[in-house]
C-alpha cells in the first residue's frame, strides 16, 4: 500500500473507531444535543429568531470543529515523539510534506464526520425556517478551511516544541483568543479595536459570514473578503507547519 494512503488510513482510525474518537463523538453530540434542547425548549430562547438560533449553532459546531483540530494536531508531532515512534515514522519513503499532509487527513475525516453529525441538530432547530440550505453551505465553505487552519497551526506548534503539553496548551491559547467573538457577539465588537481584530480574525470572518448570509440573507458573493481571510488563515497555516514539520530537531 502507498506510504501516505497507510498513514492516512492510521490517523483516520485512531481519530474515528479509538477510544478517543468514540469519547469525542459521544461528547459532541451531548453537547449539540443538549444546545439543541435549551434552543428549542427555554421559554425565552425559544423566542429568538429561527435564523438566528441556527447561527448560534453554526458558530458552536465551528468552535467544536476547531478545538478537535487543536487538539489532535498538538499530539501530532509531538506525540509521536514522546512515544518513540517520530524515527520510524521519518525514515519511511514520506517526504515531510506528504508527512504533514498524511497526518491532516485524519482532521479531514474528522471534520467531515463532525460537520455530517451537525447537519441534523442544524435542521431540528433550523426547520422551517429562512435560509437553512444556505447555512448548511456557509458552514462547510467557511468552516472547513477555519478548522483546518487550526488543524495546521497546532501541529506546526507540535513540531517546533516537541512536547505535547506545551504545544496544546498555547494552541488552546490561540483558540481561546481567535474564538472569543463566539462568546462576544457582532454588538460587543462595534469598537475601534473589535473592527480591527475583526479584519484579521479568521474566526470572525466565519462568523460575520455566517451572520451575513443566515440572519441578513446577503448571497455569497458578497462574502468574498471574509472567504479571503479565512482562506489566508488556511494557506499561513499550512506554510507554517510545513517549515515547522522541515525544521524539527530529531
Amino acid at each position: 500500500m502507498n506510504p501516505i494512503l497507510s498513514l492516512t488510513r492510521k490517523e483516520s482510525g485512531e481519530l474515528l473507531s479509538s477510544g478517543r474518537g468514540l469519547a469525542w463523538l459521544t461528547a459532541l453530540t451531548v453537547v449539540l444535543s443538549v444546545l439543541s434542547l435549551l434552543l428549542v425548549s427555554d421559554t425565552e430562547l425559544s423566542l429568538l429568531d429561527n435564523a438566528q438560533v441556527v447561527y448560534m449553532v453554526m458558530g458552536t459546531i465551528a468552535a467544536l470543529g476547531a478545538l478537535l483540530a487543536v487538539v489532535s494536531g498538538s499530539d501530532s508531532l509531538a506525540g509521536e515523539r514522546e512515544r518513540g515512534s517520530l524515527i520510524p515514522l521519518l525514515l519511511t519513503p514520506l517526504r515531510t510534506d506528504e508527512i504533514v499532509l498524511g497526518k491532516m487527513s485524519g482532521q479531514v475525516v474528522a471534520w467531515c464526520v463532525t460537520y455530517l453529525l451537525s447537519l441534523p441538530y442544524l435542521w431540528a432547530v433550523g426547520g422551517g425556517g429562512q435560509n437553512l440550505p444556505q447555512a448548511i453551505l456557509a458552514l462547510a465553505l467557511f468552516g472547513t478551511p477555519l478548522v483546518l487552519g487550526f488543524g495546521f497551526f497546532s501541529l506546526g506548534l507540535s513540531a517546533r516544541f516537541g512536547n505535547v503539553r506545551t504545544a496544546l496548551s498555547t494552541s488552546l491559547v490561540a483558540l481561546a483568543l481567535l474564538a472569543s467573538p463566539v462568546l462576544l457577539g457582532p454588538g460587543l465588537r462595534q469598537s475601534a479595536v473589535g473592527r480591527m481584530f475583526d479584519a484579521v480574525n479568521p474566526f470572525s470572518a466565519a462568523l460575520n459570514a455566517f451572520d451575513s448570509v443566515v440572519i441578513d440573507s446577503q448571497p455569497f458573493l458578497a462574502q468574498a473578503t471574509r472567504f479571503a481571510v479565512v482562506l489566508v488563515w488556511l494557506l499561513l497555516a499550512m506554510a507554517f507547519a510545513g517549515r515547522s514539520a522541515r525544521d524539527m530537531e530529531i
